[in-house]
C-alpha cells in the first residue's frame, strides 16, 4: 500500500491541470458529483484511477466497499471534512485518505473540493454499498452524520 500511495501522491502533487486530464471524458453522474474515469496517467498500474469533481455537492453520502475495496483520496483542489469510519479527517490540496474495506465514509466538502480517487483492486459498482438505516452490516454513526451535516451544510439529508 505504501508504494501504491507513493506512486499516487508523487503525481498528485505535480498535476497542475486536473481539467486538461479529463478533456473529452464524459462524466458518470453520482452522489459524489460527476466523476470521470479517464485513460490512467500511470498506466503501468493497475488500480482504478478517476478524478471525482465535488465542487457543487454539499454532502457525498455514506458507503461503503466490499469484498476487498480499498478506496484511496488525493486532494488536488479545495478542501472539506471527510469521515472515515467515524474519525474526522479535515482535508485540503495535497491531503490523502486511506478507506480500507468494509468502513463507512462520507465527505463533506468546503470549497471546490476535486479529488483523485483510487481504488484498489479495480472500482466494482456492485461493490459500492450505500448506508440506509437497515444496513447492519458495517458501523455507522447516523448522529455523527446528521451532527455534521447540520453544521456545515445546514440540513441532513437522508442516507
Amino acid at each position: 500500500m505504501d508504494e501504491l500511495v507513493r506512486a499516487w501522491k508523487q503525481y498528485a502533487d505535480s498535476l497542475e491541470d486536473w481539467e486538461s486530464v479529463i478533456s473529452g471524458t464524459k462524466p458518470k453522474q453520482t452522489v459524489c458529483g460527476p466523476v470521470y474515469e479517464p485513460p490512467s496517467p500511470l498506466p503501468e498500474r493497475t488500480e482504478t484511477f478517476a478524478i471525482s469533481d465535488m465542487r457543487n455537492v454539499k454532502v457525498a453520502h455514506p458507503h461503503y466497499h466490499k469484498n476487498g475495496e480499498t478506496e484511496i483520496y488525493f486532494v488536488i483542489q479545495g478542501s472539506g471534512l471527510t469521515v472515515v469510519g467515524g474519525k474526522e479527517i479535515p482535508v485540503t490540496k495535497g491531503s490523502v485518505v486511506i478507506t480500507p474495506p468494509n468502513t463507512t465514509h462520507f465527505t463533506i466538502p468546503k470549497s471546490d473540493l476535486v479529488l483523485i480517487v483510487i481504488n484498489t483492486p479495480s472500482f466494482k459498482a456492485e461493490n459500492n454499498i450505500e448506508i440506509n438505516e437497515s444496513d447492519s452490516s458495517v458501523k455507522f454513526d447516523k448522529e455523527q452524520y446528521e451532527h455534521l451535516v447540520d453544521k456545515l451544510v445546514g440540513s441532513t439529508p437522508t442516507p
